[in-house]
């Protein structure tokens, strides 16, 4: 099993939730290049609306039924967007004026809802190729087949991926920012002890209580011995709990997959479920809670649940029960069909056990599979050979079956304008009249890759996922407005990092004026600095060619010079009209209003400089070298330094406090040393990281301070606050610095 660190680049040094905002990153249409422009927050502002569509099947309780009034009588078609990177399996979510939808690519993208262009596109990680799998019917690749969920209470979107990892197929939950689609967190999430190649990743996502919820079963064909799974992680990361299906020893499968539907969550947070067939198939072995509906408590413990009284006979004849998604209906009662093509009547408590059924009834004459729709006590149930509706009564508990469509499509329902919509196999689009299942309108769509399409609706329009594109249809109000804004981000809560290519990162409110990510160097980037107002920025390469950018202005550089040694680092000037230069032996170079103070130019070094940092008034500088020796020049003042004292790593960098009266040096193994009045707030020192870090930064108060690691990993001390970082993301090439934005 592939094992990560959870949560590369964050860190656990600030209480609650780490909240960030903004407007990161340029919207781009098409693919984005992540190393050359991104950005990465933790937004919190938009509340979400009745308009919002923001997990499967619209709601936690998996209901399918649009509540916010939209019409769609008449309805026409609206847009359809360009043909994105890989298949679509998950249905189409939708909030701030954005269409949210994932490919099998292991991309996902943010279209706007009233257009249907491309405002951002994130690739995640590398699918799996098909034929690195025992078994399976998704081709050419394995990326992101479940449904996504929003949370815009946060601006973030979660998806689980399949992903290509040193050759091994891994399982990884990442948060995307909803606003820019920078990768705020990842974290293995593959259940323990598991054969990741056998499992797929197949249920919607949910979220129950701060966790992000969904479910493991197996590849098509269930070739290798796997456990169904469900599992429950928190949204900021940290410890997964789980509950095996099939755990006795020997037993095996048990799928939790439902056809795509997400795992479904009642007002006390508690999870239901339907899970497959598992590998007893005989009365004289012990029941392995397969075939089976299950309430699981928020912490994923067994509560109760119901099986059929010949639930070994599914087994051993593969008659799913958890084909499809437990019915949780108002009147106190569950419906649950699946491929056996029965449907089983339950009470919500007791579910009953095994046989506990309150009524059963034949259904559809074929299998049940994906998620439903609930409305009042009907349930339109997806039945492969056409939705069938059926009328529930608690008392006496019983199902009437009131019709089945004759269109023949039994794609998992929604209840929308007044018409019950579903998706056929070859690509049609139907409405369909509650009181009969006859055709009102209908569309074609073109070819879908799923084998279970559901559409959705979000901010007025009718969504229907394609193969590899996404059709809107809207009503008599027509087209929703552009995409909402990014909210502000908090104080304290924004910054840049940098690539030695010169790409741009922007956490926060981090504005991008631009990069070097594209271009070709001479000598790779090795550090950036901020214009006082953070209006711009400037970057410096080895040879000290400066790239401005912004309001950053351009008065001079080395890049034509002949260096004793190459640059390692700059400053501005409080005014921003000039900065320094310092290469590795000391040397300073100054430009525009910037003074020469002094140099250890000509000076024999222990070891070579390695950073500078310049006082509050201009009027000095200091500069670090990797053994922590400190030289202070103008009215920069000496407050102590490691030179002469037994690193365990050496020093990469250096920042002061805000009245100049003290500095902090981080080594690349994170560790920390304060001198002056410079407080230590915590350091990475003694803590395992992927990659060393390479730089720090301080808030505008000198309160805190972030450290990057050079996979992009941040780490945010006092009151420096985590917006977002690259750690685990792929980069071109390796971070080099961060830079806080000023009196953000």
């Amino acid at each position: 099993m592939i094992t990560r660190r959870n949560a590369p680049g964050r860190t656990r040094t600030v209480s609650g939730r780490l909240a960030g905002g903004a407007f990161g990153l340029l919207l781009v249409a098409g693919p984005l290049a992540l190393p050359a422009a991104a950005g990465t927050t933790r937004v919190v502002s938009y509340a979400g609306s009745a308009a919002d569509w923001t997990v499967y099947h619209h709601d936690s309780l998996g209901s399918g039924v649009d509540t916010s009034g939209t019409s769609l009588s008449p309805v026409s078609a609206a847009w359809t967007s360009s043909a994105l990177d890989g298949q679509i399996y998950g249905e189409p979510l939708e909030a701030t004026g954005r269409v949210y939808v994932a490919t099998e690519a292991d991309t996902v993208y943010a279209l706007a809802a009233n257009t249907g262009t491309v405002l951002w596109s994130t690739t995640v990680g590398t699918p799996v190729p098909s034929g690195a799998l025992p078994c399976g019917n998704i081709n050419p690749t394995v990326g992101i087949t479940s449904t996504p969920v929003l949370d815009p209470s946060l601006g973030e979107i979660f998806v689980v991926d399949d992903e290509f990892d040193n050759g091994v197929p891994a399982h990884v939950m990442v948060a995307l920012n909803m606003y820019n689609g920078a990768v705020v967190l990842r974290q293995d999430v593959d259940p323990p002890g598991a054969t990741t190649k056998a499992l797929l990743q197949r249920t919607a996502l949910t979220l129950d209580q701060g966790n992000v919820v969904f479910g493991y079963g197996g590849n098509d064909g269930d070739c290798q011995p796997y456990h169904g799974w469900v599992a429950s992680v928190p949204e900021v990361g940290g410890p997964m709990a789980t509950f095996e299906v099939d755990s006795g020893p020997g037993e095996s499968q048990g799928a939790v997959w439902m056809g795509g539907a997400a795992p479904i969550v009642d007002a006390s947070g508690n999870v239901w479920l339907a899970a497959g067939n598992g590998s007893v198939s005989s009365s004289a072995g012990p029941y392995d809670h397969s075939d089976s509906v299950l309430e699981l408590t928020p912490s994923l413990a067994l509560k109760q649940y119901f099986a059929p009284a010949d639930w070994y006979n599914d087994n051993g004849h593969d008659r799913d029960l958890g084909s499809s998604s437990p019915a949780l209906l108002p009147n106190g009662t569950i419906v649950q069909a699946g491929k056996s093509q029965t449907a089983y009547l339950l009470n919500q408590s007791p579910l009953g056990g095994i046989g506990g059924q309150e009524s059963q009834m034949s259904i559809c004459g074929g299998d049940v599979d994906g998620g439903n729709a609930v409305s009042g006590n009907v349930v339109y149930e997806p039945c492969e050979s056409g939705v069938v509706a059926v009328s529930v009564s608690a008392s006496p508990p019983t199902m009437t079956q009131l019709w089945q469509t004759p269109t023949g499509s039994g794609g998992p329902p929604i209840v929308a304008g007044g018409l019950i919509w579903t998706i056929s196999q070859d690509g049609k689009l139907f409405g369909l009249s509650p009181a009969s299942g006859t055709v009102v309108v209908q569309f074609s769509i073109g070819s879908v890759a799923n084998h279970f399409p559901t559409p959705s609706v979000g901010d007025g329009l009718l969504l229907a996922p394609a193969s590899d594109q996404v059709a809107a249809f809207q009503g008599p109000a027509g087209l929703p407005g552009p995409p909402a804004p990014a909210p502000a981000a908090p104080p304290r809560s924004s910054y840049w990092t940098v690539a030695s290519d010169g790409g741009i990162f922007s956490f926060g409110n981090a504005r991008f004026f631009g990069s070097t990510g594209a271009m070709p160097l001479n000598q790779p980037i090795v550090g950036m600095a901020p214009t006082a107002d953070g209006g711009g920025y400037w970057l410096v390469a080895a040879d000290g060619g400066i790239f401005a950018f912004g309001d950053a202005g351009f008065v001079g550089s080395t890049g034509a010079m002949r260096l004793n040694q190459p640059i390692v680092g700059m400053a501005p000037t409080p005014d921003g009209g000039g900065y320094w230069l310092v290469a590795a032996d000391g040397g300073i170079f100054a430009f525009g209003d910037a003074t020469f103070f002094g140099s250890t130019g000509a000076m024999r070094l222990n070891q070579p400089i390695v950073g500078m940092a310049p006082t509050a008034d201009g009027g000095g500088y200091w500069l670090v070298a990797a053994d922590g020796g400190i030289f202070a020049f103008g009215d920069a003042t000496f407050s102590g330094s490691m030179g002469g004292v037994a690193l365990t790593r050496p020093v990469v960098g250096i920042a002061t406090t805000a009245d100049g009266g003290g500095y902090w040096l981080v080594a690349s193994d994170g560790g920390i040393f304060s001198f002056g009045d410079a407080t230590f707030l915590g350091s990475m020192g003694g803590r395992p990281l992927n990659e060393p870090i390479v730089g720090m930064a301080t808030t505008s108060d000198g309160a805190g301070y972030w450290l990057v690691a050079s996979d992009g990993g941040i780490f945010s001390f006092g009151d420096a606050k985590f917006s977002g970082s690259e750690g685990g993301v792929p980069l071109n090439k390796p971070m080099v610095g961060v830079a806080d934005v000023p009196n953000s």
